[in-house]
Formats: structure tokens, C-alpha cells, sequence
């Protein structure tokens, strides 16, 4: 049984993974992982097979924008191809929107879990936090040191001024939905602008590097499997990523490495030496920030989702944790 017919078409997805050679038989099974704001994942088995099918949800934010970000999503991750970054292997993108209601692409499944806060015993427990980090690390700096040209992927970006919009293509994002005070924002982003890095560099950048974008191994010596979600990735300033990363690794936590010992690592796999990295930093909570308040007003505006109590007060969070860090910004 169906249990999802707006987002999934069973009889004209099956013909389409008979087209590309994706198993055989009348039998094809979706079973809904996730649904997030922007986009829907679903497993799908066939036979003994087993893939991961990604599309935009049924009420994207834009149709036309949310079949872009599908097509991206599988160039990014088609690039990825031969290099150190864990990925799971794209595998074929469908532009027909006759077939199931919109674009979407099929890749590998990767059996693996997210790390959660704290790391499960799964993954090897609180022990394993140490470990964790530096493959997070390890793998942007990798993905940081790709050749975006060579890799086919300079159209999906515009690095040439990418700093100096950043402020305000959020600001003005935020400004579109917000419809309630958010202390302290406006003297983030006035920080943001009259603190920017002079110089900025050129690169694949994810746009959402943290943990909970990530599959591990089940085991004590867990390892990175495939970096996950790239919806948000882009041609830009890589430091970003690494920013927000370091904004939210705990370097409290006795298991993890220094903050010199992991910017050191990242050094070591890209080639580039960071400038201004507690900006970055800050840049990232702002960002965060104006991209969750466009959920929270969503979830509050549409009856047809469930709000998640939290965001509204995340995003406050995130804008009192820039406010303390920028007096310690200039030490990174």
C-alpha cells in the first residue's frame, strides 16, 4: 500500500528503476526516513536492493527553485567521485516530472547513523567524541582542497564578492519573513559588516557541516561513512564551513582535540591557512539563525506542519552566543 501518493507514484517510479537497471520485479517498496522542510528521503527496496531516493516536499518553498537544488544536490555529490570526501555514490537524476510530480535523484544507500548529542553507544559512547571530530575535520579539509573548476562544478557558485553579500542576502532573507523581535540581531550584523575578511578564497563549501548531516559505522571504532544533505552546498568561501563547524564542536569536552590541534588538521588536508576564523564563526550563528526563524514562521504559519517548539528559541540562542563570542572573535 501507498501510504505517500502526492510525493510517490509506485507504477511510474517502477518503470523509471526499470529504465536505469535498478532492480527487477514488480515488487518496489518507499519507506519515509525524513521530511524536512525543503526536501523528502526516502529508502527504497527492490528485490534485495536497497537505494536512497531524494525529492523536494510537497509544498516547497518553490517549485522551480526546489527542482534546481535536486539537479545541484546530484552534481555536487556526483563530484565527489574520486576524491578523499565520504560520499554516497550518486547514482542517476530524473528531470521528467511526469514520473513522480517533480525532480529527484537515486544514490546509494550507506547503512550507517548520525551521531547525535550525546554520540550513542552505537557509535562507541562519549569516548568516541575525540574521534568523531577529527573525521569531521579531516573530511572538509578535503573537501575544501577540490578543484571545483576541474570538477565541472563553476557554474554553481558565484565566489567573486561572496563575503561582502553575505549579510545582507541574509538579512534580507530574514526581513522577508520576520515578523517578531530578535534581540541583538541587528548589532550582529552590523559587527558582521564592519569586521569582514579583507581576503576571502574560492571553493566547494556544504553549507550545513555538522554532525547531524553525517553517517558513521556502528561500532566502537566507528568511521565516517558518507557526508549527507548537500541542498545548501554552493561555490563560495569554504571557511564558512569550517566556521561553523568550530561554532559548534565542544572543545570543553575532555575527549576532544584543541582548538590549534583541529584548525591544524583542516590546514593540513586543504592546503589553505584560515584568517579571521572567529568571524566565520559568528557569520555561521547569523546565518543559522535567519535560516531557522524562515522555518519556525513557516511551521507556525501552515497549519499542515508540526512546529517544532525549540526553533523559535534556537534561533534566539544563536544570536546571544555571537553577542558573547565576538569580544573573543579576534583570538581565532
Amino acid at each position: 500500500m501507498n501510504l505517500f501518493p502526492e510525493l510517490i507514484d509506485e507504477n511510474s517510479l517502477r518503470e523509471w528503476f526499470d529504465t536505469q537497471g535498478l532492480g527487477r520485479g514488480e515488487e518496489i517498496s518507499f519507506e519515509r526516513v525524513k521530511a524536512g522542510e525543503s526536501n523528502e528521503v526516502f529508502i527504497v527496496k527492490r528485490s534485495d536492493n536497497f537505494w536512497v531516493l531524494r525529492r523536494p516536499s510537497l509544498v516547497p518553498l518553490s517549485f522551480d527553485g526546489s527542482n534546481t537544488i535536486m539537479e545541484r544536490e546530484f552534481r555536487f555529490q556526483s563530484a565527489l567521485e574520486g576524491t578523499k570526501v565520504p560520499h554516497a555514490k550518486a547514482i542517476s537524476l530524473c528531470t521528467d516530472i511526469s514520473v513522480t510530480g517533480s525532480f529527484f535523484y537515486v544514490m546509494e544507500w550507506v547503512d550507517g547513523l548520525v551521531p547525535s548529542d550525546p554520540i550513542p553507544e552505537e557509535l562507541g559512547g562519549a569516548d568516541a567524541y575525540h574521534d568523531i571530530s577529527i573525521q569531521l575535520l579531516s573530511a572538509l579539509g578535503e573537501l575544501a582542497s577540490i578543484d571545483y573548476e576541474n570538477a565541472g562544478l563553476a557554474d554553481l557558485g558565484r565566489p567573486e564578492g561572496f563575503l561582502e553579500r553575505q549579510v545582507g542576502r541574509w538579512k534580507s532573507q530574514l526581513d522577508s519573513y520576520q515578523n517578531r523581535e530578535i534581540p541583538g540581531i541587528d548589532d550582529v550584523a552590523k559587527w558582521l559588516d564592519e569586521n569582514r575578511p579583507k581576503n576571502s578564497i574560492s571553493g566547494i563549501m556544504h553549507g550545513d557541516y555538522n554532525f547531524h548531516n553525517m553517517l558513521f559505522s556502528r561500532g566502537r571504532n566507528t568511521s565516517l561513512l558518507a557526508v549527507l544533505d548537500w541542498e545548501n552546498a554552493t561555490i563560495g568561501d569554504p571557511l564558512m564551513d569550517l566556521g561553523y563547524l568550530m561554532g559548534t564542536l565542544n572543545f570543553e569536552n575532555k575527549n576532544m582535540p584543541t582548538r590549534a590541534q583541529a584548525v591544524s588538521l583542516w590546514v593540513e588536508r586543504s592546503g589553505i591557512e584560515p584568517d579571521s576564523l572567529g568571524w566565520y564563526v559568528v557569520m555561521s550563528k547569523f546565518k543559522l539563525a535567519c535560516m531557522l526563524e524562515g522555518v519556525y514562521v513557516r511551521q507556525v504559519e501552515d497549519a499542515t506542519r508540526e512546529t517544532t517548539p525549540f526553533l523559535g528559541e534556537m534561533v534566539v540562542k544563536l544570536i546571544d552566543q555571537a553577542i558573547h563570542f565576538i569580544p573573543e572573535a579576534e583570538e581565532w
